[in-house]
């Protein structure tokens, strides 16, 4: 797939590389709702970042200063003579690629014009150059077509704090059995807990000492379903 590829670690990959900037993001299984729905929100937001971040022109790629330049102008060339000095200046560039333009201006029959002469042809040049640097074939068909976002049953992403770990006992994202830290006669606590942004968190406990182990669990459940409606509400 263009621009996607497959973690090591669960996830899906997607890096672009645009005029030097790289927009790159990982979609995890666990955290995109599974394997098929982090793809499909992989490939939306791939499909977005191509529309929004162009190739270059073709005319934008050329006016690039190459490091070797010894004119400090693009396309623009100093030929010195035996003494230094300068003997000619030329414009050169490569509108497609089975043709190139290449125009030279001496100094002995320009004087100090061949340099501006040269800079003036190398903008006639340019402006012969259309279209966009070659893309990837698949990157100029998505650009092509309409932006296609999840479908509404693809599942939505969950806060990292949400999900349910391996060692969860409960099975239940948000509810965890937490040991006791009071010593070897304390049976612990099931403990609802729900991430609200902003750094923000609901937090309760319920001691098993107290209430039992089923019960406290069941307290905890219900506590955790009050919060997420207090989420959303």
């Amino acid at each position: 797939m263009y621009g996607i590829t497959r973690g090591v670690r669960d996830c899906w990959k997607v890096a672009l590389r645009r005029n030097g900037a790289e927009f790159c993001k990982s979609f995890s299984f666990s955290i995109f709702g599974g394997e098929e729905a982090a793809l499909m929100r992989a490939q939306a937001w791939r499909d977005e970042m191509v529309k929004k971040h162009p190739p270059a022109s073709r005319s934008q790629r050329a006016q690039i200063l190459r490091r070797n330049s010894t004119s400090g102008l693009t396309g623009v060339t100093c030929t010195l003579g035996p003494d230094g000095r300068p003997k000619a200046w030329s414009a050169k560039t490569h509108v497609s690629p089975d043709k190139t333009l290449n125009k030279y201006f001496s100094v002995g029959r320009y004087g100090s014009d061949a340099k501006l002469l040269a800079i003036a042809e190398r903008e006639k040049q340019l402006q012969q150059m259309v279209g966009l640097t070659t893309p990837h074939p698949a990157e100029a068909v998505l650009r092509e077509a309409p932006l296609q976002p999840p479908p509404p049953d693809c599942p939505g992403s969950i806060l990292r704090g949400e999900l349910v770990r391996s060692t969860n006992r409960s099975g239940i994202s948000g509810v965890q059995f937490q040991r006791a830290k009071g010593g070897a006669n304390d049976p612990g606590r099931w403990v609802a807990q729900t991430y609200m942004g902003d750094g923000k968190a609901y937090f309760k406990s319920f001691s098993i000492r107290k209430y039992g182990e089923e019960k406290a669990k069941a307290l905890a459940i219900a506590e955790r379903r009050r919060q997420l409606e207090l989420k959303s509400g």
